[in-house]
Protein backbone atom coordinates (compact mmCIF):
# COMPACT_ATOMS: atom_id res chain seq x y z
CA UNK A 1 0.00 0.00 0.00
CA UNK A 2 2.79 2.40 0.91
CA UNK A 3 4.63 1.69 -2.31
CA UNK A 4 1.48 2.29 -4.36
CA UNK A 5 0.86 5.59 -2.57
CA UNK A 6 4.45 6.64 -3.17
CA UNK A 7 4.16 5.68 -6.82
CA UNK A 8 0.94 7.66 -7.26
CA UNK A 9 2.45 10.66 -5.47
CA UNK A 10 5.44 10.65 -7.80
CA UNK A 11 3.23 10.25 -10.82
CA UNK A 12 0.99 13.18 -9.91
CA UNK A 13 3.29 15.59 -8.09
CA UNK A 14 6.82 14.45 -8.94
CA UNK A 15 6.80 15.19 -12.65
CA UNK A 16 9.57 17.18 -14.19
CA UNK A 17 8.90 20.17 -16.42
CA UNK A 18 10.28 19.91 -19.98
CA UNK A 19 11.81 23.40 -19.78
CA UNK A 20 13.49 22.84 -16.40
CA UNK A 21 16.79 21.10 -15.69
CA UNK A 22 16.28 17.54 -14.37
CA UNK A 23 16.18 17.40 -10.57
CA UNK A 24 15.68 21.15 -10.11
CA UNK A 25 11.95 21.01 -9.36
CA UNK A 26 12.34 18.23 -6.83
CA UNK A 27 14.77 20.33 -4.76
CA UNK A 28 12.57 23.41 -5.22
CA UNK A 29 9.49 21.54 -3.98
CA UNK A 30 11.27 20.33 -0.86
CA UNK A 31 12.46 23.85 -0.07
CA UNK A 32 9.01 25.39 -0.53
CA UNK A 33 7.30 22.67 1.52
CA UNK A 34 9.72 23.12 4.44
CA UNK A 35 9.59 26.93 4.25
CA UNK A 36 5.80 26.96 4.10
CA UNK A 37 5.61 24.60 7.07
CA UNK A 38 7.92 26.82 9.14
CA UNK A 39 5.92 29.89 8.12
CA UNK A 40 2.65 28.30 9.21
CA UNK A 41 4.27 27.30 12.49
CA UNK A 42 5.42 30.90 13.05
CA UNK A 43 1.92 32.17 12.19
CA UNK A 44 0.39 29.79 14.72
CA UNK A 45 2.92 30.93 17.33
CA UNK A 46 1.99 34.58 16.72
CA UNK A 47 -1.74 33.84 16.77
CA UNK A 48 -1.47 32.01 20.09
CA UNK A 49 0.50 34.90 21.63
CA UNK A 50 3.44 32.77 22.74
CA UNK A 51 6.07 35.52 22.26
CA UNK A 52 4.40 38.93 22.78
CA UNK A 53 7.72 40.73 23.35
CA UNK A 54 9.00 39.81 19.90
CA UNK A 55 6.08 40.34 17.49
CA UNK A 56 6.32 38.72 14.07
CA UNK A 57 4.24 39.19 10.96
CA UNK A 58 4.63 36.12 8.72
CA UNK A 59 1.29 36.51 6.89
CA UNK A 60 2.69 37.95 3.67
CA UNK A 61 5.43 35.36 3.34
CA UNK A 62 3.03 32.50 4.09
CA UNK A 63 0.59 33.79 1.48
CA UNK A 64 3.22 34.02 -1.27
CA UNK A 65 4.75 30.65 -0.43
CA UNK A 66 1.26 29.14 -0.40
CA UNK A 67 0.74 30.34 -3.98
CA UNK A 68 4.19 29.04 -4.85
CA UNK A 69 3.34 25.62 -3.41
CA UNK A 70 0.22 25.46 -5.58
CA UNK A 71 2.28 26.24 -8.67
CA UNK A 72 4.89 23.61 -7.86
CA UNK A 73 2.56 20.79 -6.84
CA UNK A 74 -0.33 21.33 -9.26
CA UNK A 75 0.44 19.94 -12.74
CA UNK A 76 -2.44 21.88 -14.31
CA UNK A 77 -0.83 25.22 -13.35
CA UNK A 78 2.48 24.13 -14.83
CA UNK A 79 0.85 23.11 -18.11
CA UNK A 80 -1.08 26.38 -18.42
CA UNK A 81 1.89 28.61 -17.62
CA UNK A 82 4.28 26.73 -19.90
CA UNK A 83 7.69 28.38 -20.14
CA UNK A 84 6.62 31.13 -17.71
CA UNK A 85 6.08 28.61 -14.93
CA UNK A 86 9.61 28.63 -13.50
CA UNK A 87 10.23 32.42 -13.78
CA UNK A 88 6.97 33.09 -11.92
CA UNK A 89 7.88 30.53 -9.26
CA UNK A 90 11.30 32.14 -8.78
CA UNK A 91 9.74 35.60 -8.48
CA UNK A 92 7.43 34.33 -5.72
CA UNK A 93 10.34 32.59 -3.97
CA UNK A 94 12.26 35.89 -4.09
CA UNK A 95 9.43 38.15 -2.92
CA UNK A 96 8.34 35.87 -0.07
CA UNK A 97 11.31 36.48 2.28
CA UNK A 98 11.51 40.19 1.37
CA UNK A 99 7.80 40.75 2.08
CA UNK A 100 7.98 38.90 5.39
CA UNK A 101 11.11 40.79 6.48
CA UNK A 102 9.60 44.15 5.51
CA UNK A 103 6.36 43.35 7.36
CA UNK A 104 8.36 42.48 10.47
CA UNK A 105 10.26 45.79 10.32
CA UNK A 106 7.18 47.94 9.73
CA UNK A 107 5.06 46.06 12.25
CA UNK A 108 7.64 46.37 14.99
CA UNK A 109 8.21 50.05 14.29
CA UNK A 110 4.44 50.62 14.48
CA UNK A 111 4.46 48.75 17.80
CA UNK A 112 6.94 51.31 19.19
CA UNK A 113 10.08 49.21 18.99
CA UNK A 114 13.45 50.78 18.20
CA UNK A 115 14.98 50.44 14.71
CA UNK A 116 17.62 48.05 16.06
CA UNK A 117 14.96 45.80 17.58
CA UNK A 118 12.93 46.01 14.38
CA UNK A 119 15.90 44.59 12.46
CA UNK A 120 16.09 41.46 14.62
CA UNK A 121 15.01 39.12 11.79
CA UNK A 122 16.58 41.02 8.92
CA UNK A 123 18.96 38.10 8.36
CA UNK A 124 15.97 36.15 6.97
CA UNK A 125 16.22 37.34 3.33
CA UNK A 126 20.00 36.91 3.29
CA UNK A 127 19.75 33.15 3.87
CA UNK A 128 16.46 32.34 2.16
CA UNK A 129 17.28 34.24 -1.03
CA UNK A 130 20.24 31.97 -1.68
CA UNK A 131 17.79 29.31 -2.83
CA UNK A 132 16.28 31.24 -5.78
CA UNK A 133 19.77 32.54 -6.61
CA UNK A 134 21.13 29.00 -6.97
CA UNK A 135 18.04 27.95 -8.91
CA UNK A 136 18.50 30.79 -11.40
CA UNK A 137 22.22 30.08 -11.75
CA UNK A 138 21.41 26.40 -12.31
CA UNK A 139 18.75 27.00 -14.94
CA UNK A 140 19.71 30.22 -16.76
CA UNK A 141 22.68 32.22 -18.02
CA UNK A 142 24.75 34.61 -15.93
CA UNK A 143 22.85 37.61 -17.31
CA UNK A 144 19.74 36.35 -15.50
CA UNK A 145 21.76 36.09 -12.28
CA UNK A 146 22.92 39.70 -12.58
CA UNK A 147 19.40 40.94 -13.33
CA UNK A 148 18.07 39.03 -10.34
CA UNK A 149 20.81 40.31 -7.99
CA UNK A 150 20.28 43.95 -9.02
CA UNK A 151 16.47 43.75 -8.90
CA UNK A 152 16.44 41.94 -5.54
CA UNK A 153 18.86 44.43 -4.00
CA UNK A 154 16.78 47.39 -5.19
CA UNK A 155 13.48 45.86 -4.02
CA UNK A 156 14.86 44.88 -0.62
CA UNK A 157 16.51 48.27 -0.06
CA UNK A 158 13.46 50.16 -1.28
CA UNK A 159 11.18 48.20 1.05
CA UNK A 160 13.27 48.11 4.23
CA UNK A 161 15.29 51.35 4.32
CA UNK A 162 12.55 54.06 4.03
CA UNK A 163 10.62 52.94 7.17
CA UNK A 164 13.85 52.91 9.16
CA UNK A 165 14.79 56.38 7.89
CA UNK A 166 11.38 57.69 8.91
CA UNK A 167 12.01 56.24 12.37
CA UNK A 168 15.22 58.30 12.63
CA UNK A 169 17.69 55.45 12.12
CA UNK A 170 21.08 55.86 10.45
CA UNK A 171 20.83 53.50 7.48
CA UNK A 172 24.31 54.09 6.05
CA UNK A 173 25.72 50.80 7.30
CA UNK A 174 22.54 48.95 6.39
CA UNK A 175 22.62 50.35 2.85
CA UNK A 176 26.25 49.28 2.47
CA UNK A 177 25.41 45.79 3.71
CA UNK A 178 22.51 45.48 1.26
CA UNK A 179 24.74 46.58 -1.61
CA UNK A 180 27.54 44.21 -0.54
CA UNK A 181 25.03 41.39 -0.36
CA UNK A 182 23.96 42.05 -3.95
CA UNK A 183 27.58 42.04 -5.12
CA UNK A 184 28.19 38.78 -3.25
CA UNK A 185 25.17 37.18 -4.93
CA UNK A 186 26.43 38.19 -8.37
CA UNK A 187 29.92 36.92 -7.54
CA UNK A 188 28.76 33.52 -6.27
CA UNK A 189 26.25 33.21 -9.10
CA UNK A 190 29.05 33.60 -11.63
CA UNK A 191 30.90 30.56 -10.29
CA UNK A 192 27.72 28.50 -10.02
CA UNK A 193 26.86 29.25 -13.66
CA UNK A 194 30.37 28.21 -14.71
CA UNK A 195 30.21 24.98 -12.71
CA UNK A 196 26.76 24.07 -14.01
CA UNK A 197 27.80 24.92 -17.57
CA UNK A 198 30.80 22.62 -17.28
CA UNK A 199 28.59 19.87 -15.91
CA UNK A 200 26.13 20.24 -18.79
CA UNK A 201 28.93 20.13 -21.35
CA UNK A 202 30.43 17.04 -19.73
CA UNK A 203 27.05 15.34 -19.64
CA UNK A 204 26.40 16.18 -23.29
CA UNK A 205 29.86 14.93 -24.28
CA UNK A 206 29.30 11.71 -22.36
CA UNK A 207 25.94 11.18 -24.07
CA UNK A 208 27.50 11.85 -27.49
CA UNK A 209 30.33 9.46 -26.69
CA UNK A 210 27.86 6.75 -25.65
CA UNK A 211 25.79 7.28 -28.81
CA UNK A 212 28.93 7.15 -30.94
CA UNK A 213 30.07 3.92 -29.33
CA UNK A 214 26.64 2.42 -29.79
CA UNK A 215 26.51 3.47 -33.44
CA UNK A 216 30.03 2.13 -34.01
CA UNK A 217 29.17 -1.19 -32.39
CA UNK A 218 26.02 -1.44 -34.51
CA UNK A 219 27.99 -0.67 -37.67
CA UNK A 220 30.63 -3.27 -36.85
CA UNK A 221 27.96 -5.88 -36.15
CA UNK A 222 26.23 -5.13 -39.43
CA UNK A 223 29.49 -5.45 -41.33
CA UNK A 224 30.23 -8.74 -39.60
CA UNK A 225 26.79 -10.11 -40.47
CA UNK A 226 27.14 -8.87 -44.05
CA UNK A 227 30.44 -10.73 -44.41
CA UNK A 228 28.98 -13.84 -42.82
CA UNK A 229 25.93 -13.79 -45.09
CA UNK A 230 28.13 -13.23 -48.13
CA UNK A 231 30.51 -16.06 -47.21
CA UNK A 232 27.78 -18.58 -46.38
CA UNK A 233 24.25 -17.83 -47.49
CA UNK A 234 25.08 -15.98 -50.71
CA UNK A 235 27.59 -18.66 -51.68
CA UNK A 236 25.15 -21.52 -51.08
CA UNK A 237 22.34 -19.76 -52.94
CA UNK A 238 24.54 -18.99 -55.94
CA UNK A 239 25.71 -22.64 -56.03
CA UNK A 240 22.11 -23.82 -55.83
CA UNK A 241 21.13 -21.54 -58.70
CA UNK A 242 23.95 -22.93 -60.89
CA UNK A 243 22.97 -26.51 -60.09
CA UNK A 244 19.32 -25.86 -60.87
CA UNK A 245 20.32 -24.41 -64.24
CA UNK A 246 22.27 -27.61 -64.93
CA UNK A 247 19.30 -29.72 -63.84
CA UNK A 248 17.10 -27.83 -66.27
CA UNK A 249 19.57 -28.45 -69.10
CA UNK A 250 19.95 -32.20 -68.34
CA UNK A 251 16.34 -32.99 -67.46
CA UNK A 252 15.43 -34.35 -70.89
CA UNK A 253 18.79 -35.70 -72.09
CA UNK A 254 20.06 -37.32 -68.85
CA UNK A 255 17.26 -37.67 -66.26
CA UNK A 256 19.37 -39.72 -63.82
CA UNK A 257 22.14 -37.13 -63.75
CA UNK A 258 19.52 -34.37 -63.45
CA UNK A 259 17.91 -36.09 -60.43
CA UNK A 260 21.33 -36.53 -58.82
CA UNK A 261 22.08 -32.84 -59.26
CA UNK A 262 18.60 -31.98 -58.00
CA UNK A 263 19.34 -33.90 -54.79
CA UNK A 264 22.57 -31.94 -54.48
CA UNK A 265 20.65 -28.70 -54.97
CA UNK A 266 18.18 -29.69 -52.25
CA UNK A 267 21.05 -30.45 -49.88
CA UNK A 268 22.67 -27.11 -50.70
CA UNK A 269 19.34 -25.34 -50.13
CA UNK A 270 18.92 -27.02 -46.75
CA UNK A 271 22.46 -26.04 -45.85
CA UNK A 272 21.77 -22.47 -46.89
CA UNK A 273 18.60 -22.49 -44.81
CA UNK A 274 20.61 -23.57 -41.79
CA UNK A 275 23.12 -20.79 -42.41
CA UNK A 276 20.26 -18.30 -42.70
CA UNK A 277 18.85 -19.45 -39.38
CA UNK A 278 22.24 -19.07 -37.71
CA UNK A 279 22.61 -15.58 -39.20
CA UNK A 280 19.17 -14.58 -37.94
CA UNK A 281 20.05 -15.99 -34.53
CA UNK A 282 23.11 -13.74 -34.52
CA UNK A 283 20.80 -10.75 -34.83
CA UNK A 284 19.27 -11.62 -31.49
CA UNK A 285 20.31 -9.26 -28.69
CA UNK A 286 23.58 -10.40 -27.14
CA UNK A 287 22.49 -9.61 -23.54
CA UNK A 288 19.62 -12.07 -23.92
CA UNK A 289 22.04 -14.81 -24.90
CA UNK A 290 24.43 -14.05 -22.06
CA UNK A 291 22.11 -13.10 -19.18
CA UNK A 292 18.58 -14.12 -20.05
CA UNK A 293 15.63 -11.73 -20.16
CA UNK A 294 15.70 -10.58 -16.51
CA UNK A 295 19.45 -10.05 -16.48
CA UNK A 296 19.35 -8.27 -19.83
CA UNK A 297 16.63 -5.87 -18.63
CA UNK A 298 18.54 -5.16 -15.42
CA UNK A 299 21.68 -4.44 -17.44
CA UNK A 300 19.65 -2.23 -19.80
CA UNK A 301 18.41 -0.08 -16.90
CA UNK A 302 21.93 0.27 -15.51
CA UNK A 303 23.29 1.21 -18.94
CA UNK A 304 20.66 3.92 -19.49
CA UNK A 305 21.29 5.33 -16.00
CA UNK A 306 25.06 5.40 -16.59
CA UNK A 307 24.87 7.29 -19.88
CA UNK A 308 22.17 9.82 -18.90
CA UNK A 309 21.06 11.95 -15.95
CA UNK A 310 18.02 9.72 -15.34
CA UNK A 311 17.82 7.41 -12.34
CA UNK A 312 16.39 4.07 -13.53
CA UNK A 313 14.85 1.67 -11.02
CA UNK A 314 14.20 -1.91 -12.19
CA UNK A 315 11.51 -4.13 -10.68
CA UNK A 316 11.76 -7.61 -12.22
CA UNK A 317 9.49 -10.45 -11.15
CA UNK A 318 11.57 -13.61 -10.78
CA UNK A 319 8.42 -15.65 -11.37
CA UNK A 320 8.68 -14.73 -15.04
CA UNK A 321 10.14 -17.93 -16.42
CA UNK A 322 11.66 -18.75 -19.76
CA UNK A 323 9.64 -17.32 -22.62
CA UNK A 324 9.56 -17.96 -26.32
CA UNK A 325 12.81 -16.54 -27.80
CA UNK A 326 10.90 -14.26 -30.17
CA UNK A 327 8.78 -12.97 -27.28
CA UNK A 328 11.88 -12.31 -25.17
CA UNK A 329 13.39 -10.45 -28.10
CA UNK A 330 10.23 -8.33 -28.49
CA UNK A 331 10.07 -7.52 -24.76
CA UNK A 332 13.72 -6.49 -24.67
CA UNK A 333 13.49 -4.34 -27.80
CA UNK A 334 10.33 -2.60 -26.55
CA UNK A 335 11.98 -1.83 -23.20
CA UNK A 336 15.08 -0.54 -24.99
CA UNK A 337 13.06 1.71 -27.30
CA UNK A 338 10.85 2.98 -24.46
CA UNK A 339 13.84 3.95 -22.30
CA UNK A 340 15.44 5.60 -25.33
CA UNK A 341 12.30 7.73 -25.70
CA UNK A 342 12.46 8.61 -21.99
CA UNK A 343 16.04 9.85 -22.37
CA UNK A 344 15.43 11.79 -25.59
CA UNK A 345 11.94 13.24 -25.16
CA UNK A 346 10.59 13.17 -21.59
CA UNK A 347 12.88 15.51 -19.64
CA UNK A 348 12.50 13.12 -16.70
CA UNK A 349 14.85 12.62 -13.76
CA UNK A 350 13.50 9.22 -12.71
CA UNK A 351 12.25 6.18 -14.61
CA UNK A 352 10.94 2.76 -13.66
CA UNK A 353 11.32 -0.47 -15.64
CA UNK A 354 9.18 -3.34 -14.38
CA UNK A 355 8.40 -6.83 -15.66
CA UNK A 356 5.76 -8.96 -13.97
CA UNK A 357 3.73 -12.11 -14.55
CA UNK A 358 0.00 -11.59 -14.01
CA UNK A 359 -2.77 -14.06 -14.78
CA UNK A 360 -0.62 -16.03 -17.15
CA UNK A 361 0.50 -12.92 -19.04
CA UNK A 362 3.75 -10.99 -19.06
CA UNK A 363 3.39 -7.27 -18.34
CA UNK A 364 6.15 -4.79 -19.17
CA UNK A 365 5.91 -1.22 -17.82
CA UNK A 366 8.22 1.71 -18.45
CA UNK A 367 7.25 4.81 -16.48
CA UNK A 368 8.88 8.17 -15.82
CA UNK A 369 8.18 11.46 -14.07
CA UNK A 370 8.73 13.59 -17.15
CA UNK A 371 6.43 15.36 -19.59
CA UNK A 372 4.07 13.07 -21.45
CA UNK A 373 2.22 13.46 -24.73
CA UNK A 374 -0.98 12.36 -26.40
CA UNK A 375 -0.24 9.05 -28.14
CA UNK A 376 -2.97 9.75 -30.70
CA UNK A 377 -0.99 12.81 -31.84
CA UNK A 378 2.32 10.96 -32.17
CA UNK A 379 4.08 11.25 -35.49
CA UNK A 380 2.99 8.40 -37.80
CA UNK A 381 6.51 8.03 -39.17
CA UNK A 382 7.72 6.62 -35.87
CA UNK A 383 9.84 9.48 -34.58
CA UNK A 384 9.21 8.38 -31.00
CA UNK A 385 9.50 4.67 -31.70
CA UNK A 386 5.83 3.80 -31.18
CA UNK A 387 5.40 2.14 -34.55
CA UNK A 388 8.31 -0.19 -33.92
CA UNK A 389 6.99 -1.14 -30.48
CA UNK A 390 3.56 -1.91 -31.88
Amino acid sequence: MASKFKERWRERFGREHPDVEPGLLRIFRWYVAIRLGLGLLAWWSVSSGQDPENPRFPEGGVFLFGILAILLFWPWAQQKLGKWFLPLALVLATLGPIVESTQNIMGRLDAGMSPNDALTDYWLPFFLLWVPLLMIAWQYRYRAVVIWAVATTMIDAGAAIPPLENAGADVTILSALVLARGVLWAFVGFFVVKLVGGQKEARASLADYADTREALATSRERNRLARELHDTLAHSLSATAVQLEAVKALWDSDPDKAKEMLDQSLAAARGGLGEARRAIQALRAAPLEERGLLGALDELGATVEARSSISVATYLDKQVGALDPQLEQAVYRIADEALTNVVRHSGASEAQLSLASRNGKVELQVRDNGAGFDSSEAAPDGHVGLQGMR
